[in-house]
């Protein structure tokens, strides 16, 4: 993983930027951009489910689907796609999610 330093302007009359280490710990801990999850489901992708804040995550597809009455499904998160497999109205779910993960 790269180390990334927050910097910031020490005066005015400096003309340049610090950076400060911070620890892994600490820094696993920051959103520091968008994460990005390629949403598939029976191997179709349907959109791109965008992680905006820190609270949401990729699992919040599952109580998508469960309030449109989805509940046989299966649910994986493999790096940075989301896999979903079902037998269950599958042309249907997918117009939902992809409806979902275009206004997101």
């Amino acid at each position: 993983m790269e180390r990334i330093y927050p910097t910031f302007p020490v005066s005015e009359g400096f003309n340049g930027l610090i950076g400060v280490p911070v620890s892994n710990s600490v820094m696993s801990d920051v959103k520091m951009s968008s994460d990005v999850y390629e949403v598939f489901v029976n191997g179709d992708k349907v959109g791109e489910k965008v992680l905006v804040t820190q609270v949401e995550k990729p699992e919040d597809i599952k109580d998508i689907l469960n309030d449109y009455g989805f509940n046989n499904f299966q649910f994986n998160v493999e790096g940075n796609s989301i896999v979903i497999g079902t037998d269950e109205q599958s042309q249907k779910m997918k117009e939902i999610l992809s409806a979902y993960l275009s206004i997101r």
